[in-house]
């Protein structure tokens, strides 16, 4: 619950557009860009938190015979959300009903994931464009199109962007992301925790907003 409330609050004071910032004063857009990178700690911890309890609480219910083919499909697409495709396919590989029925079986599978990293899906904007997974992609330009990020750089690109012009573009990118984060809340109770869906869309959210500041701090000023 700390961690995800962490996650939250680092996503609002990014998307605190109402008061000026005094490290904006020369330049927002490195502000904006470090507002960022906050969020990958406390997203990632909390990342590797819920795969590891997620694990934790499979392997309970494989001692006590309580997996069977639906919970076995369960369990493979939150690995599958979590995990690297290298350590993915390597974790599915003795993954089965038959292995579970056995202790050997059983301490095989977790003496092989217990130790795995969550995939920091941020990475791979570190990567060429053409060497970018085609998931990570699309969902990334999903984003930067839902938050209406080509308009804004558009509009950013007309002429040259003064401190005005751009203020105003970083206010509505601000409020575009605010809004989609609306939905978010602080976490009550364990029914409010993120899901294995939740957390991606967080990183393509962070990697959009990455895109469009980095295009920003390349037009003439």
């Amino acid at each position: 619950m700390r961690l995800q409330s962490f996650v939250l609050a680092r996503l609002a004071d990014f998307c605190d557009w109402r008061v000026r910032k005094p490290q904006e004063a020369d330049d927002p857009l490195p502000y904006l860009t470090a507002k960022l990178r906050e969020i990958e700690p406390p997203l990632y911890t909390l990342k590797q938190q819920l795969y590891d309890d997620a694990l934790a609480d499979f392997l309970v219910r494989a001692e006590a015979g309580r997996i069977d083919e639906k919970a076995l499909e369960d369990f493979c697409f939150l690995l599958e959300r979590y995990l690297s495709p290298c350590d993915f396919v390597d974790a599915v590989y003795d993954l089965t009903l038959e292995r579970l029925s056995t202790l050997e079986g059983r301490t095989r599978l977790r003496q092989g994931l217990k130790h795995l990293c969550v995939h920091r899906m941020l990475d791979e904007e570190q990567l060429p464009p053409e060497k970018r997974r085609p998931s990570w992609e699309r969902m990334v330009k999903e984003f930067y199109a839902r938050l209406d990020f080509v308009t804004l750089y558009r509009i950013a690109e007309r002429r040259k962007l003064t401190p005005r012009r751009l203020s105003a573009v970083l206010r509505r990118l601000q409020r575009n992301v605010g809004e989609y984060c609306s939905v978010l809340h602080h976490p009550r109770g364990p029914e409010d925790a993120f899901t294995p869906f939740m957390t991606p869309r967080i990183e393509g959210l962070v990697a959009a907003c990455n895109r469009l500041v980095a295009l920003l701090r390349t037009l003439p000023r």
